[in-house]
């Protein structure tokens, strides 16, 4: 009898499980474009949430100046959350006016952990100050995936195909801290503008969720919801499923952004040729039908590339800068704050490493970031050609910009990182703070001090910060480079 208790209890279970997947959404949800530009030759849409359309807000229009959150689970939502109070905390005076560094932010760009962070601050701006630990931060979000995995009716994902583990989770973020926001909220705030990205898995490229991006499949994001975009960057391998995008690219008529065609006229090695190219990998329906995407850390886990692509798109177009308001610009500052901690090294003292979670911190840590040096050399050679750039432009335009000699340009790179800690005790605890989605209030704690004390006591903001309100003839340029960054972070 108990035998077919246990029978018939399973069977209620399985027959639940089907019907909450047969009841499930399905998880492509994106829907096409409803409007397109009146010029066949010019953009593809001119509306939607795109980061030289947006309001300034609060910006003076003399900086530039783009944020980055890196992967890395909790540690990395925590670490950058406390780079953003840092960065509330920071003064500084542009002409006679003090304001905060946080305040001047254009572009904040995440990926994984990070990016709740970001989609948490895009939306609710100063309330992240208040309502972020309890939403997320302090909340256990690994419990909500041992119940999608263990309990029966959390098993849409198991019997309907077109729902997975990471469709659940994006249920899951919006019920707890988005509450069925899409990018049109986002769009309504203006600035900062916020870039999630993720990992497109048939490509092995970085895919921005922009409408800039979205133009290449013909689809609209500003009814996207925000809560998806945020689990997709964060959708790490195996744990969970892809989030699925549909390519309407054909409705689009063979239409095509115009940077893609200039790209095509650079040198068949150049950069902007390759970011062409993967472009028009999506506006062939032919070659690209879905997009499926992954964790954002898979392909850059500093979230930076994505920035440094918008400005290769620019290339040396002065229209380009002078459409976004570039032109004006006289400080442009990239601060790269990243929330992985440095590697084991015990590891090459041990004979084996077979323990799961040794094997995860690996996958979903340290292996992902061996190429952040590379990344970072890339962001500070873009820096010095945007600088020059700027300088060219500035000064074919007049001697004397906003009271500014023309050529008075300077770029900065800043580097925060967990691994630059130099006290050894603090170093240790933080690196045994594990990347996953709970962790100890205490250690959440720990990690928004820290961010908030690498950004106050940084050398290369300090600097930039003197370079706003010496004369001009009294300055000494500033060090600048990977080496003066990741030291900036001490």
């Amino acid at each position: 009898m108990s035998a077919l208790t246990r029978g018939s209890r399973l069977a209620v279970s399985l027959l639940l499980a089907a019907g909450l997947g047969a009841c499930a959404v399905e998880g492509t949800v994106n829907e096409p474009l409803a409007n397109f530009s009146a010029d066949p030759t010019g953009p593809i849409t001119l509306s939607g949430y795109r980061g030289w359309a947006l309001p300034a807000n609060h910006s003076s229009g003399q900086l530039v100046i783009g944020l980055a959150l890196s992967g890395g689970g909790k540690r990395s939502a925590a670490f950058s959350y406390g780079v953003l109070r840092g960065l509330r905390d920071y003064k500084i005076e542009i002409d006679g006016r003090e304001t905060s560094l946080l305040n001047e932010i254009d572009t904040i760009a995440s990926v994984s952990g990070g990016s709740f962070t970001a989609a948490y601050y895009g939306l609710k701006r100063e309330r992240i100050f208040t309502d972020y630990e309890r939403d997320f931060l302090k909340r256990d979000i690994e419990s909500y995936i041992y119940g999608m995995y263990l309990l029966p009716w959390n098993w849409a994902w198991m019997v309907n195909p077109l729902y997975g583990t990471n469709d659940q989770m994006a249920k899951i973020y919006d019920d707890l801290m988005f509450h069925g926001a899409t990018y049109a909220d986002l769009l309504r705030n203006g600035k900062p503008f916020v870039s999630i990205n993720a990992t497109d898995i048939g490509y092995g490229f970085v895919f921005p969720f922009t409408q800039d991006q979205f133009d290449l499949i013909c689809s609209d994001l500003s009814s996207y919801p925000l809560a998806r975009a945020v689990a997709a960057s964060n959708g790490f391998p195996v744990l969970f499923t892809p989030i699925t995008l549909k390519n309407y690219a054909a409705r689009c008529g063979g239409r095509e952004p115009p940077w893609v065609k200039r790209a095509f006229d650079a040198g068949p090695m150049s950069r902007e040729r390759a970011l062409a190219e993967f472009a028009r990998l999506y506006l062939d329906p032919q070659k690209t039908k879905y997009v499926h995407l992954m964790d954002g850390g898979i392909a850059d886990n500093l979230a930076m590339r994505q920035m440094i692509n918008t400005v290769f798109a620019f290339g040396e177009n002065a229209a380009a800068f002078r459409r976004v308001g570039a032109d004006r610009a006289r400080r442009i500052m990239l601060i790269s704050a990243d929330g992985q901690a440095s590697r084991d090294s015990s590891w090459p003292h041990e004979r084996v490493v077979t323990s799961l979670g040794q094997i995860f911190n690996a996958v979903s840590g340290t292996q992902i970031d061996s190429y952040n040096f590379e990344t970072l050399l890339l962001a500070d050679q873009e820096l010095r050609r945007t600088v020059a750039t700027l300088k060219r432009i500035r000064c074919a335009e007049s001697r004397v910009i906003d009271g500014h000699p023309c050529d008075d340009v300077q770029g900065f790179l800043v580097h925060v990182s967990l691994s630059s800690v130099t006290d050894p005790a603090v170093g240790d605890r933080l690196q045994h703070i594990p990347t996953g989605l709970t962790i100890p209030d205490e250690a959440v704690d720990q990690l928004v001090a820290v961010g908030e004390s690498l950004v106050r006591d940084s050398p290369v903001l300090a600097a930039f910060r003197d370079s706003l309100t010496r004369p001009a003839s009294s300055r000494t340029p500033a060090r600048r480079g990977v080496a003066e960054a990741s030291a900036g972070s001490r």
